[in-house]
């Protein structure tokens, strides 16, 4: 098999450039991370609110208020 080609390319990479873009990945995601903890920490305080709207406040057990009967 020729890996020519394939010799190349791996001759042009190099220890810093692949810590480089370790670093950056790493980067990515630890920004992806928060953004992504913050995002779901607003949809449960939203989805919170809204449950609270609706089924009215939380009991003394931590539980939403017990559902509305259904219209007859």
């Amino acid at each position: 098999m020729r890996t020519s080609n394939l010799d190349k390319v791996l001759a042009q990479v190099t220890g810093a450039d692949c810590q480089e873009a370790a670093d950056e990945l790493g980067r990515y995601l630890d920004a992806g991370l928060t953004a992504t903890r913050e995002l779901l920490a607003a949809f449960l305080d939203d989805l919170d609110d809204e449950c609270l709207a609706r089924w009215g406040p939380h009991g003394d057990s931590g539980q939403a208020a017990g559902l509305p009967e259904p219209p007859v």
